[in-house]
């Protein structure tokens, strides 16, 4: 009795895994370098469809050999990631219930030639300058000259401003004829972006220590700095954020966020561009995925040129040199919509001399590397939202309003060991605690209640 039981259930067992298979198929291959056809091991192969709940990946063996099995029946978009090789996507690949299909994919390594005309020209960089009013985007032209010229002498501390080895020193004060009739009540900052309406975003790799100098001046005089006079990615780039860790190309790109402290529903994040070598002329743009990120903003680097280009072929970018092992950091405010695999596309563009032709390095920065807790990012990404945190504030930015300045103090405390021992971490505590002290600015909104993420500063949409 126990016997025909048995066999039973193993007959009913049988049907039902036969059931399952019969509505699954399989997705496996090779992954080749282009060039010379040899197996490429620890490539990234990720599947994504509307019949999966969640992506999909596994990596390819020694062989160059994956295996994407049990996948239910549907269309398919397969992408193949790999540091150092431009990646591949292949959409609409359909699995079929008992198939094993089979797919071979090559990836070119970036910097090859081939890689250099790969992808289409992008879309136009974004406007420096935008306000949200009445989807009307404004550009600012930004006034010459450096900001330590028109600063008086007895806040110019006996240092040298050039301390790091930036890019560049000299940059225009963020001001304008614009900011200056239309904008009466001094927000002057970055608005925040739809990504329906421009999802490209840039920033000039030209920056310095200068105008965090500047603020240490002020501060030990017991006064706070001009609000024209304070450049968050000044602030942000005058600290050591440690090494970019991943290689893209003849750069290190390191990325990385958390939910804002600031902006409920945002994530600040952080991006780091270093060089391995050194340049004639660098251009970055990110580009954010519309299907995974809704809005987003710029935090500071407001003197953006007015005549931005696209990085084609034939793209001529303002000249910027960048010195080898020279480092650049941007931070973001996103707002996610949805999950993917990447949020974003950063590309740098770049040449090493006179009369060469523009090469280009990119990745994909995936969204596993925005933490769900500021505790789980490092504390040099830390570092980098509370320096330009304290900008903002000291800016009087409409979207740091809800972070006072005891709060802020708090997540200075927060960056954690070692970082919160070094003696310019150490600083910036300070001066976070001298500038609230001294800082009896009134709200120029009105009161801090009801405070919305998303409305616009002017408009309050």
């Amino acid at each position: 009795m126990k016997t025909a039981f048995l066999r039973y259930l193993c007959g009913v067992l049988l049907c039902l895994a036969s059931s399952a298979w019969a509505r699954e198929g399989s997705v496996s291959g090779t992954v080749l370098q282009a060039q010379g056809q040899q197996p490429l091991s620890g490539v990234k192969v990720s599947a994504q469809s509307p019949v999966l709940p969640a992506p999909r990946s596994v990596v390819t063996d020694a062989r160059g050999h994956y295996v994407l099995a049990s996948l239910p029946v549907g269309l398919y978009t397969l992408r193949f990631e790999k540091e150092s090789f431009q990646p591949v996507t292949r959409t609409d690949v359909r699995v079929e219930a008992g198939q094993a299909l089979a797919l071979k994919v090559e990836l070119a390594s970036v910097g090859t030639g081939a890689v250099a005309h790969s992808f289409s020209p992008l879309a136009p960089l974004a406007p420096p300058q935008r306000w949200e009013s009445d989807g009307i985007a404004w550009m600012a032209t930004a006034r010459s000259g450096d900001i330590r010229d028109r600063a008086p002498p007895w806040v110019l501390p006996q240092e040298s401003p050039l301390s790091t080895n930036l890019t560049n020193s000299s940059v225009a004060i963020p001001t304008s004829k614009l900011l200056r009739d239309s904008d009466t009540r001094g927000f002057g900052v970055n608005p925040t972006i739809d990504t329906e309406e421009e999802r490209i975003s840039t920033y000039p790799l030209r920056v310095s220590t200068a105008s965090y100098v500047l603020t240490k001046g002020y501060l030990e005089r017991d006064t706070l700095p001009p609000e024209e006079s304070v450049r968050v990615e000044d602030f942000v780039n005058s600290f050591d954020l440690g090494d970019p860790g991943d290689v893209v190309g003849p750069f290190k790109v390191q990325v990385e966020g958390y939910p804002s402290p600031s902006r409920k529903g945002y994530h600040v994040v952080r991006v780091s561009l270093s060089s391995l070598e050194a340049f004639s002329d660098v251009g970055v743009q990110l580009e954010f995925d519309r299907r995974v990120v809704a809005r987003y903003r710029l935090v500071g680097y407001e003197q953006t040129s007015a005549t931005p280009e696209p990085l084609d072929d034939d793209a001529e970018p303002e000249a910027v040199p960048m010195k080898s092992g020279a480092s650049v950091t941007a931070v973001y405010e996103v707002k996610l919509i949805g999950p993917g695999i990447s949020f974003a596309t950063v590309r740098v563009l770049y040449e090493f001399g006179e009369n060469t032709n523009w090469r280009r390095a990119y990745k994909y920065l995936p969204s596993s590397t925005l933490r769900s807790s500021s505790a789980r990012a490092a504390p040099e990404t830390r570092l980098a939202y509370v320096a330009a945190a304290f900008a903002e504030k000291l800016r009087g930015s409409h979207w740091t309003r809800s972070l006072d300045w005891a709060r802020l103090h708090a997540l200075w405390q927060d960056i954690g060991a070692p970082l919160t021992s070094r003696p310019d971490v150490v600083e910036l505590g300070a001066l976070i605690k001298k500038a609230g002290s001294l800082d009896h600015r009134k709200d120029r909104e009105g009161s801090l209640s009801n405070l919305d993420p998303d409305a616009s500063p002017i408009t309050g949409k």
